[in-house]
């Protein structure tokens, strides 16, 4: 049977994080999209190369160039850092960081490559998938691995929104009464650590079978992207920590000819609900997600649609959060309730249906995630009535009273802005090369 436990915000994330890799005996499998060489990686680093020297196995994979971009990804780290007095060097520089954990025996593959020459691979599997890859990728630095998922002896698992960083975890936790540039300057102001702007995040926490799948996964990926092969993991079955859960599946995304999984499984799940739909989400405005929602309560009104989203002042994209307003106005007409999370910025990527499926993962709602060319993503989708329950009364209940709710009168104006017509600017960028 597997088990599932949510980890929201990260005071809760790191403590549970770190006590898990100290207990790993064999093997620490990552995939993360950014690895930020702030206080939080360096915590991260040091542990995983204790780890190492005690004679575990660590792969790590790591976008290197994204996360020397990490302003322009708008995750404010550099800004953020600057702000700290205790951090004397560019977080965003990751070349020592990755230098330190090979120096301490970690195998370490940079994710950024280039998928016109994929690893030569024995496994014909393998060599098809990257086949597909090679077929559909236009341009190879437009699609990216977007996964955050860990996994520790084959026998706990994570996966979810959160990156190795400051923003995502940390030790002390955030008020989300107070607005995060504010809290943080108060606490440099009275010399307190971490004065840094919190994210509102998540990752959840797995044991039992479904950990295996998510080592199956970072396993093929690790060999495409040039590491030495190595053999799957074998199911670790037994309780764990968490809810036990009646049923867990794996969805993902490559950037192939096939359609997109998680994608689909939403638009079913949404067309499914009969009593409620309760989504929270940083990049909410691919517009078959907008439309199935809007169909959903039109045909049937006494559906509970509630969707918490990140607002203005701290969502990292501006553009993303135009597009996103851009269906509001038709949201409230239908009857669908639409809350900003006003003092952090939200980025939970979590969705539950009818209080009994719960989607748990890195995907978010836009064009990067859903279309068929796709980034490669990752989610676990839940059947479970008491741990759906319980993410309602934790995350959608806590959140809605800590954010604000749109009324008609709120959206007047919302219409008519170029960039809200527009998709994202990578589909700019696309348009601009006439690939698409």
């Amino acid at each position: 049977m597997n088990s599932a436990d949510l980890l929201i915000d990260g005071h809760r994330i790191l403590p549970r994080f770190l006590r898990d890799l100290e207990s790993a005996r064999h093997t620490i499998n990552i995939a993360m999209f950014l690895f930020f060489r702030d206080p939080i990686g360096e915590e991260v680093a040091a542990l995983l190369a204790r780890k190492a020297a005690e004679g575990v196995k660590v792969r790590v994979l790591m976008n290197i160039e994204k996360t020397e971009m990490g302003d322009p990804f708008s995750t404010g780290e550099k800004r953020m850092m600057r702000h700290d007095p205790d951090v004397h060097h560019d977080p965003t520089d990751v070349e020592p960081l990755r230098d330190f954990l090979c120096a301490h025996g970690i195998e370490v593959q940079d994710t950024e490559i280039d998928y016109d020459h994929v690893a030569r691979v024995a496994d014909e599997r393998l060599r098809s998938i990257a086949a597909q890859i090679k077929d559909t990728v236009a341009i190879s630095k437009l699609h990216v691995d977007h996964r955050k998922i860990v996994i520790i002896d084959a026998r706990i698992g994570y996966c979810g929104g959160a990156n190795i960083g400051a923003q995502y975890m940390f030790h002390e936790p955030f008020d989300p009464a107070l607005d995060a540039r504010e809290e943080g300057e108060r606490r440099k102001s009275a010399g307190l650590s971490e004065p840094w702007w919190k994210w509102h995040d998540s990752l959840s926490r797995f044991e039992g079978p479904i950990v295996a799948e998510l080592d199956e996964h970072f396993r093929d990926r690790w060999i495409l992207d040039g590491g030495q092969p190595f053999d799957p993991a074998k199911p670790v079955d037994g309780p764990g920590e968490g809810f036990p859960v009646r049923a867990a599946r794996l969805l993902c995304n490559d950037p192939n000819d096939q359609p997109n999984e998680v994608r689909e499984k939403y638009l079913e799940l949404i067309r499914g609900a009969r009593e409620s739909i309760f989504i929270e989400n940083p990049y909410l405005y691919h517009p078959r997600i907008v439309e199935a929602l809007l169909t959903a309560k039109r045909v049937r009104p006494s559906l509970r649609v509630d969707l918490v989203l990140t607002a203005r002042r701290h969502n990292d994209s501006n553009f993303s959060h135009d597009a996103q307003q851009f269906a509001y106005a038709r949201y409230l007409e239908a009857g669908i309730a639409v809350y900003e999370y006003v003092n952090h910025f939200n980025h939970l990527k979590m969705a539950v249906f009818d209080g009994r499926w719960s989607i748990h993962g890195s995907t978010n709602l836009n064009y990067r995630s859903l279309e068929n060319d796709k980034d490669f993503e990752l989610v676990v989708l839940v059947e479970d009535e008491a741990f759906g329950a319980w993410i309602l009364a934790n995350v959608r209940d806590v959140d809605i009273r800590a954010s604000r709710r749109f009324t008609r009168r709120d959206v007047r104006g919302l219409h008519g802005r170029f960039r809200v017509r527009t998709r994202d600017p990578r589909t700019l960028l696309l348009l601009s090369r006439k690939v698409l």
